[in-house]
C-alpha cells in the first residue's frame, strides 16, 4: 500500500512515516516505545570508559586566539588580526566549524534539489535511527553504526542524504528540568550554556548513540516497525524548495544541520568526519562530470556560486568554501584607527613597499617589527609572548619598538 501523499507534487507533512500498528492505550504505538527503550540509562561519568567531546569542549589549537600584526597602514597604525585554529574541538572556533560544515552541507544538498523536477522529487526530509540500549559501546561500534544506519534509511526509502550520529541523549532528569525551567533556547543550547560553567551539569545528559539523517525521499517511503532490527524515527519533512533564491528553504536546512552539529560527539583527538554522505548525494555519485548512468552531475559553477552567495547571506557570514576552492584574496582597506584614512599595507607587501616608498622612520620602524615578528624572524619580549589581547599585543609592540 502505498503511504505517500503526492497531492500537488508534494509528500505530505508526515509521509506515511507514523507506524501503522494500533496505539497502545497512553496513545503511543509499539514502534515509539521501542524507540523509548532504545536510549541507555547507564551512568557514563564524564564521557565513558574513553573520553568523548562534544564540539568547543577539547582543547584548542597551537595559538588559537593570539594576536599577531597583519598590517600597517602609511601612518604607522598596526592592523591586527588573531589565530583561529578552525578546530571542533576548539572552544573559541567550534561555531566557525559548525557554521562553515552547515553551510557546506546546505549547499550540497539544495545544488541536488536543483538539479530534480520541481515536484515530489526535491522532497527533503529528517529522521532518526537508533540501535538498541547497549548494542553501541564502543568507538569503533560507534562509527560502524553510521554505515548501518545508511543502509536503514536507504530501505526506508531516503535516496540521498547525510548521517550525522550523536552519542548522547538528555537524561530524565534533564528533561524534567528542561521543562521545569522553560529555557527560552532549545534543549542543547542550554545544555552546552550550562556545561560551560559547570561540569557537573553531566548528569543531565546520557549515553544514547543514535544517528539522524537528512536528505531527498522516494514517493513511497516505509514507516517503522517493531520488527526492525533499529528503532527507525521519522522527525519531519521539510519546506518545499524554490529555488537559487529560496532564502526560506535554505534557513531551514542550514538551521536543521547547524543545530545537530551544535552536539554530535566523537572520542578525543578524532578526526573523523562526522557528516557522511551516501545514495544520489554520495561523493563518487553527485559529481561534477557525470560520466556513468548512475550518476548525477552537479549544477554549473554560476549555479553553486549563487547558492553559495544566497546560503551565506542567510547565515549572516560569508564563509570559504573549501569544496569548490580557497576563496578571494584579502581584498585592501583603510586603516581604522581613529581619524586616520591612511591604506593600510599587508605585512607580506611590506618589503615590495619599502623599496618603493620612503616613510618616516618611525613608521619604517613600525612596519619592520610588524614583518619580523609576523615571519617569527624575532622573539617578543619576555611574559608577553603569545598575547591573548589586543592590548597585550599592542604593550609587546611597543617594546619591540621603543624598547621600553
Amino acid at each position: 500500500m502505498s503511504i505517500s501523499d503526492q497531492t500537488e507534487g508534494t509528500i505530505s507533512v508526515d509521509a506515511g512515516f507514523r507506524a501503522s500498528l494500533p496505539p497502545e492505550e497512553d496513545g503511543r504505538s509499539r514502534v515509539a516505545e521501542r524507540a523509548e527503550r532504545a536510549t541507555d540509562r547507564e551512568s557514563l561519568g564524564r564521557w565513558g570508559s574513553e573520553p568523548w567531546e562534544l564540539p568547543g569542549f577539547g582543547e584548542q589549537g597551537p595559538r588559537c586566539g593570539e594576536y599577531y600584526p597583519d598590517g600597517v597602514c602609511e601612518g604607522g597604525h598596526v592592523d591586527w588580526g588573531n589565530h583561529q585554529c578552525g578546530r571542533r574541538s576548539c572552544p573559541r572556533c567550534w561555531a566557525v566549524w559548525a557554521r562553515d560544515g552547515s553551510v557546506r552541507a546546505t549547499k550540497r544538498v539544495q545544488a541536488f534539489r536543483y538539479t530534480q523536477p520541481a515536484d515530489y522529487r526535491r522532497q527533503t526530509a529528517h529522521a532518526v535511527v537508533s540501535p538498541e540500549a547497549g548494542e553501541v559501546r564502543t568507538e569503533r561500534q560507534y562509527w560502524n553504526g553510521v554505515s548501518k544506519a545508511a543502509e536503514i534509511a536507504e530501505a526506508k526509502g531516503f535516496r540521498g542524504f547525510a548521517v550525522i550520529p550523536h552519542p548522547w541523549r538528555l537524561s530524565e532528569l534533564g528533561e524534567e528540568l528542561y521543562e521545569h525551567v522553560e529555557p527560552e533556547h532549545g534543549k542543547w543550547v542550554w545544555i552546552r550554556w550550562l556545561l560551560e560553567r559547570s561540569e557537573h551539569w553531566r548528569c543531565l545528559f546520557e549515553w544514547s548513540p543514535h544517528y539522524h539523517i537528512v536528505g531527498l525521499t522516494t514517493p513511497d517511503m516505509e514507516e517503522g516497525k517493531d520488527s526492525d532490527e533499529w528503532a527507525y524515527h521519522f522527525i519531519r519533512s521539510l519546506g518545499a524548495f524554490e529555488g537559487i533564491r529560496d532564502s526560506e528553504s535554505h534557513e531551514e536546512v542550514y538551521g536543521l544541520f547547524r543545530y545537530l552539529l551544535s552536539h554530535t560527539g566523537y572520542p578525543e583527538g578524532s578526526t573523523k568526519q562526522v557528516v557522511r554522505w551516501y545514495g544520489d548525494l554520495a561523493n563518487s555519485v553527485f559529481v561534477e562530470d557525470a560520466t556513468e548512468e548512475w550518476q548525477y552531475e552537479k549544477p554549473s559553477e554560476g549555479v553553486r556560486d549563487a547558492l553559495q552567495r544566497e546560503i551565506e547571506e542567510v547565515v549572516g557570514h560569508a564563509v570559504e568554501d573549501d569544496e569548490e576552492g580557497d576563496g578571494d584574496d584579502e581584498e585592501e582597506h583603510e586603516c581604522e584607527h581613529e581619524d586616520c584614512c591612511e591604506q593600510v599595507i599587508s605585512v607580506w607587501d611590506i618589503d615590495q613597499y619599502l623599496r618603493h616608498v620612503d616613510p618616516p622612520r618611525e613608521v619604517r620602524e613600525v612596519m619592520q617589527v610588524a614583518r619580523d615578528w609576523r615571519m617569527g624572524d624575532l622573539r617578543l619580549p619576555p611574559g608577553m609572548v603569545g598575547p591573548e589581547t589586543r592590548e597585550h599585543a599592542e604593550e609587546a609592540m611597543d617594546v619591540l619598538v621603543n624598547g621600553v
